[in-house]
């Protein structure tokens, strides 16, 4: 098993636990014990984003309240090229 596989897998098994928690949560309520489970359970995600991210790998899309990584390196210039600043217009427009 490659640690794309492990990753891919240790995912499916958190999106499991976390509607199991939802489910819980469903019949239990909003109790302490249930909020700290959904805490425990978000944890785990950024715990295991960060094992991604420090492998290069990413397990799939971003779940709700999952916290994302964005690298602190400017963005390509390209990527701003054609976009407008807000409130003045697209960059070398004659008003």
């Amino acid at each position: 098993m490659t640690a794309h596989d492990d990753l891919a897998t240790a995912a499916k098994q958190l999106a499991d636990l976390r509607a199991s928690v939802a489910s819980l949560q469903a019949h239990l309520g909003d109790t302490v014990d249930v909020q700290r489970l959904r805490d425990d359970v978000a944890r785990l995600a950024a715990d295991l984003n960060l094992v991604a991210r420090v492998e290069g790998l990413r397990h799939g899309p971003a779940q709700p309240g999952e916290i994302i990584y964005i690298p602190d390196e400017d963005y390509d210039p390209s990527f701003w090229s054609d976009a407008d600043d807000e409130g003045l217009g697209a960059t070398g427009r004659a008003g």
